[in-house]
């Protein structure tokens, strides 16, 4: 038995950004026509963080397992907030086929999903956009949303001045890299800014609902606990709320549980068109993400298939090992 190992740099090679959003397409379109089969997920609470357990079953990309570990502190020891591992097993046999780095599947998959909430929820015409945060899954966001529209200028928000020049270093792999303006607060970037992004740890509102100006888009990454939420009640009761998942958001996603707000439609009903996306360009829409496993399936999947076919990762004869 032979598993394929797929490491951190590895995932990051195998899954580009503009693919993922492709696999995220079609893994919500998937989810729509019921061909998913995905349990709720497991949370575990420790002292220092929490660990997640996400089992899916996608027909032609077979049975997986997230495990993947959250702890907030790792930033100030210069460790990885989100970490884990991804197994993907043969759903004719269930002989392990692979294991690979969750922390990069994790980044580049939310962040993905919210490429394709942005694509199919902003004006076609956005420039320009507030970026509130700096670190890992923050980049993934404006990576992708960079996909999508034809971003200008970026008004960044993040405490850190490392995480900062880090991204504007980051962005500089761009032929035209969008102009960069820190801010001190993120109104003031909201307050001119088509698309905000919310991808951070906080567990208050990280901006003003009333700053928002017409037309906006709004993706709120970063919370996915029902304590906790980036953004406010007003900001939800102005737009057009969409979620990755009915079910999860309304159990784990703090801006609709706090205020006791529904959700309007979620990504598969958009995807398919059994939703509305915008209805004009006046309309201030939002996507809260709490993350869903078949964007973990469907990545895991495609990074796998890619190792074999271009022979990447290291094969560990499990057999051997058990003796």
């Amino acid at each position: 038995m032979h598993v394929r190992l797929i490491t951190r740099p590895q995932v990051i090679q195998l899954l580009p950004m503009k693919q993922a959003i492709d696999l995220m397409r079609r893994g919500f379109a998937g989810l729509a026509r019921q061909e998913v089969i995905m349990p709720p997920r497991t949370r575990l609470l420790a002292e220092h963080g929490d660990l997640l357990m996400k089992p899916t079953y996608v027909p032609g990309e077979g049975i997986s397992v997230k495990l993947v570990l959250t702890y907030p502190d790792n930033a100030a020891q210069g460790l990885p907030v989100v970490q884990g591992l991804m197994a993907i097993f043969d759903d004719q046999t269930g002989t392990p086929l692979s294991v690979m780095d969750a922390g990069a599947l994790t980044a580049i998959r939310t962040g993905a999903g919210g490429g394709l909430a942005i694509d199919l929820l902003a004006r076609p015409d956005c420039r320009t956009l507030t970026l509130i945060g700096a670190g890992v899954q923050a980049r993934a966001q404006l990576h992708a949303a960079m996909e999508v529209r034809a971003i200008e200028e970026v008004f960044l928000y993040d405490p850190v001045d490392a995480a900062r020049e880090a991204l504007e270093l980051e962005l500089q792999i761009y032929p035209v890299p969008p102009k960069v303006t820190a801010i001190k607060e993120p109104d003031e970037g909201v307050v001119q800014s088509d698309i905000v992004i919310t991808a951070t740890t906080s567990a208050t509102p990280t901006f003003s609902g009333s700053a928002l100006r017409a037309g906006t888009h709004v993706n709120a990454i970063g919370a996915y606990q029902p304590d906790r939420r980036e953004v406010d009640e007003t900001a939800m009761r102005r737009a057009y709320v969409v979620v990755d998942g009915h079910a999860a958001a309304g159990v784990e996603a703090g801006e609709l549980r706090i205020p006791g707000i529904q959700a309007d439609a979620d990504l598969s009903e958009i995807v398919t068109g059994s939703c509305p996306t915008r209805t004009d360009d006046k309309q201030i829409t939002l996507f809260k993400s709490v993350g869903m496993a078949v964007q973990d399936a469907m990545s895991a999947g495609y990074v796998f298939e890619q190792a074999k076919l271009q022979e990447i990762g290291l094969m560990i004869d499990f057999a051997g090992v058990n003796g």
